[in-house]
């Protein structure tokens, strides 16, 4: 009887021990909350990222990884399926991205989400959700380094045809020539004082009045004129009028009439004919210069070949 007793002990023992072990197995399991499952797709590496790594939904414990593979679709993509508490809003703008802990250097699944898409995240039937994974910080600082590299390697390539021996050389002649257009230009301004004296000399006050007391004579006289060489104009239309009625005149009279005639109107045409080319070289010399009317004809000065011709003096 003492021996079943211990028996029934040692079973209720064990009983309690297996119990015990269950419960410890479901606490420490995470279990007890609802989980959802996505699939995170990264086109980059994922170096560091374990299973049953972390997953934080900003900042936030929010579940951890379940499988690492590769798409069978896709052999470019790297699937990371991760379990998720249920009550986490997951929408269509919610993004992942790879974070690192300090010293150990483990990766971790970092969710973010901006709010700028607010529908839930859905997928077809049978199928899981799928969110991009972009490239963490140190995937980012590594493509930085090396186009960083890249564009330094070009540079110094272009610094070095730059300074190769032939530009060398042309920089060399145009600093020569830069300085011989300096030279030049110091004589260039050593010169230019007496040439500027002479102008402003030439513009002095003195000369400036002079000037505008020709300009405004010319204009007067050029006013004074203007009367003058209207009349003549209306001399040449009355002498052309004239000229008109005896050519009609000539016209209507007879042969026996023109016989008798025609000896003085021949001369009377040919004094208008002077009269007029006068007139109308009198009016193209008062167009070409009013002041003769004030000041008179000028001496003409002789020309080159004729008697009392004097060349001008060099300047």
């Amino acid at each position: 009887m003492e021996n079943r007793a211990h028996a029934i002990l040692a079973g209720l023992f064990v009983l309690l021990l297996g119990a015990a072990a269950t419960a410890a197995v479901w606490w420490f399991s995470g279990d007890r909350e609802a989980m959802r499952q996505f699939e995170l797709v990264s086109r980059g590496n994922i170096t560091g990222l374990n299973l049953q790594a972390a997953v934080r939904f900003r900042g936030i414990a929010a579940g951890r990884v379940e499988n690492i593979s590769i798409d069978a679709a896709d052999p470019q993509n790297i699937l990371v399926r991760i379990s998720l508490r249920a009550d986490l809003p997951v929408t269509e703008g919610t993004t992942a991205s790879l974070g690192y802990q300090g010293v150990t250097g483990l990766a971790f699944v970092q969710l973010e989400d901006k709010g700028d898409r607010p529908a839930p995240l859905t997928s077809a039937e049978g199928t899981l959700p799928r969110i991009a994974l972009t490239p963490g910080l140190l995937d980012e600082l590594s493509s930085a380094a090396v186009q960083a590299l890249n564009q330094f390697k070009t540079v110094s390539a272009q610094i070095a045809r730059l300074f190769a021996d032939e530009n060398v050389d042309r920089m060399g002649q145009t600093l020569l020539r830069l300085e011989s257009a300096a030279k030049g230009l110091d004589d260039t301004f050593r010169e230019a004082p007496p040439t500027l004296a002479a102008v402003r000399a030439f513009f002095g006050p003195e000369n400036q009045r002079h000037l505008a007391a020709s300009l405004a004579n010319l204009a007067r006289v050029s006013g004074e004129a203007a009367p003058t060489v209207i009349e003549a104009r209306k001399l040449l239309v009355q002498l052309q009028t004239v000229g008109e009625h005896i050519d009609q005149a000539a016209v209507s009279t007879g042969n026996g009439l023109l016989n008798g005639t025609l000896p003085q109107l021949n001369s009377l045409m040919k004094d208008l004919t002077v009269t007029s080319n006068r007139l109308t070289r009198l009016i193209e010399e008062v167009d070409a210069a009013p002041q003769m009317l004030l000041l008179g004809r000028g001496a003409i000065l002789p020309g080159p070949g004729e008697a009392g011709y004097a060349a001008p003096a060099a300047r």
